[in-house]
């Protein structure tokens, strides 16, 4: 199930507009991303430790309307697709409490050997944490053709 990320606008991740630099986001899509996995299976550095990383093949972001310093936002994460070989996320942004939309985005991966960065099967590597966020993912897929 999608999983929400609490994050506060530190005056550093600003412009000299005050305004959220555009580069804070895909940092942002990272803390969210990995906190899902937490919630939802394992700390991403165990899996690490396990020796399966999912480095990042691709990253998208539509910036929306801007936030400020000080701002309380809500990232809400959802895998899209899952396979055995790849997982993708989609990632709202929102002012909390707020319906409308700041800035959306996505990221593509790749489940790799953390030893030789050779694509590695994730359900045969660890079947269990693969189970634990197939089950997210489908609920997520529902929850998202629903909108």
């Amino acid at each position: 199930m999608a999983f929400i990320t609490e994050i506060t606008v530190r005056y550093a991740e600003t412009d000299c507009m005050g305004v959220t630099h555009h580069a804070v986001y895909p940092v942002w899509f990272e803390q969210a991303r990995t906190d899902y996995i937490k919630h939802a299976a394992i700390r991403y550095s165990d899996m690490e430790k396990a020796g399966v990383m999912i480095p990042v093949t691709g990253i998208s972001c539509k910036y929306r309307l801007p936030s400020h310093y000080d701002d309380e936002l809500e990232i809400t994460s959802y895998i899209t697709r899952l396979s055995p070989a790849r997982v993708e996320f989609y990632y709202v942004c929102r002012r909390k409490g707020s319906p409308d939309i700041l800035t959306e985005g996505t990221s593509a991966h790749a489940f790799v050997d953390s030893k030789t960065f050779r694509p590695l099967n994730f359900k045969k590597a660890m079947p269990e944490v693969y189970a634990k966020i197939e089950a997210e993912a489908v609920r997520d897929i529902a929850e998202l053709e629903k909108k």
